[in-house]
């Protein structure tokens, strides 16, 4: 019998912790508000610790009209030095840009991002690059009365620019799952087994999107079918 494992991906786990009494044996939390303020988000972690793999995402838009709703990078820097300082293991954290805006003005803002946080001790850093659904497009058309590009995915000229900036950054170990994109690891797999010390059964594939490589057997620990509080223009969800 293959292991369960637990995932946040319908919402934030910093804003619902529904999650906490559904626990298994390995879970990835998914969060942008691990902040000072956030105590009960901070509490649950450390009270959960042998059993959690957290992905703090920061993508450096948070505050802007991007991510209204979100704090900013150095309110999460903060969280994230707190919870480690509280005894949260950083082996235990994935730094999530997810997603960037491979503009250069975008990859800019990601790179200050991955500089803020290189004195925390986090070594994985998972990214993504921005999908434009119509709903996404919408939003940000209305928003900023511009577009970072018309198509779905990015076009291949930025997509190379931001792998070479991945290749040349040189801190983090760099992981992405259903894209193009250098180091492809599944946001879910031995390797969070492996930190978490627990033995890895399960079959290979997911259940997700084309090209998802993350384990099989997740089992999502919220109950959202909308758009989180957050805001985020980017979000799949539609309004």
């Amino acid at each position: 019998m293959y292991k369960r494992i637990g995932v946040t991906e319908a919402g934030d786990a910093g804003l619902d912790l529904s999650w906490v009494d559904k626990l298994f044996d390995v879970n990835v939390i998914i969060t942008k508000h691990l902040t000072l303020k956030n105590t009960a988000l901070t509490t649950a972690l450390l009270n959960n610790k042998d059993k959690i793999i957290l992905h703090c995402t920061c993508t450096g838009y948070g505050g802007t009209l991007m991510e209204k709703n979100v704090p900013t990078p150095t309110e999460v820097h903060d969280g994230v030095r707190y919870l480690i300082q509280q005894g949260f293991p950083s082996a235990q954290i994935v730094l999530r840009t997810d997603p960037i805006i491979p503009t250069q003005k975008g990859i800019d803002r990601v790179k200050r991002v991955w500089d803020l946080f290189q004195d925390t001790g986090i070594k994985r850093c998972r990214y993504s690059v921005i999908d434009m659904y119509p709903h996404t497009k919408q939003r940000i058309l209305e928003t900023y009365g511009t577009i970072p590009f018309d198509t779905f995915r990015a076009p291949k000229h930025m997509m190379d620019a931001l792998k070479n900036e991945v290749e040349h950054y040189g801190i983090y170990e760099f992981e992405s799952c259903a894209e193009s994109l250098p180091k492809q690891v599944g946001c879910i797999s031995k390797k969070d087994f492996d930190i978490l010390n627990v033995p890895f059964e399960n079959p290979k594939g997911g259940f997700q999107r084309s090209g998802c490589l993350c384990a099989a057997g997740k089992t999502e620990l919220l109950n959202n079918k909308k758009r989180c509080p957050s805001g985020c223009l980017y979000c799949y969800w539609k309004d």
